[in-house]
């Protein structure tokens, strides 16, 4: 549910947190559910002045196809680190279901720590990619496109702290000290924990 978040984003602020804490989670939401919501509210409102400009009023405008692909770059690469948080993105585990925890969880290992050492890997060359691109502008509203891409650099490093607890989970699982992880035993199908 996309739209439960919204709330405790504001109420974040009433949780037992330290202020340093609260302030990154609130900026977190900022960048991962309000900036997308925002950036995607422009890209459709300017989808649809471009639409009606180009083919009722018979006078296409110039500056929405640059709101447009902002918005839709902004959308994705923000929306996506939201789904990661949530754990929502696309998995493939019918081999992953049928292996014993342990295996599952050493196959989930291996997973993850490639994803955070590619990912790694990429967010200082890409942090320089964006601001080398700085001296190109999109056609017309002349931006950036340092703010185009940097906002891909957030992504990494999401997708990184977002992997990092389940590898501390599978590694509890290699050593003994948790029977199973979560998302081994629990089926989103029934939504409950499997037994």
């Amino acid at each position: 549910m996309p739209g439960a978040a919204l709330p405790r984003a504001l109420l974040v602020f009433t949780a037992e947190a330290s202020p340093m804490k609260k302030i990154a989670l609130f900026l977190r939401d900022v960048m991962e559910v309000y900036l997308p919501i925002i950036s995607f509210t422009f890209l459709f409102l300017a989808f649809i002045l471009q639409v009606f400009f180009r083919y009722v009023v018979n006078h296409p405008l110039t500056w929405t196809q640059d709101v447009i692909v902002i918005g839709f770059c902004w959308s994705v690469i923000l929306g996506a680190c939201y789904t990661m948080r949530r754990k929502g993105h696309v998995q493939f585990t019918m081999l992953y279901e049928a292996y014993s925890p342990k295996v599952a969880a050493w196959a989930r290992l291996l997973g993850n720590l490639l994803i955070i050492g590619t990912f790694a890997v990429m967010v200082v060359p890409s942090f320089k990619y964006a601001f080398f691109l700085g001296f190109q502008k999109t056609p017309v509203l002349r931006v950036s496109y340092t703010w185009i891409f940097l906002p891909f650099t957030y992504f990494l490093l999401s997708i990184i702290g977002y992997t990092i607890k389940p590898v501390i989970e599978d590694w509890k699982v290699i050593t003994g000290k948790l029977d199973d992880a979560f998302d081994h035993r629990y089926d989103p199908l029934l939504g409950e924990v499997k037994k």
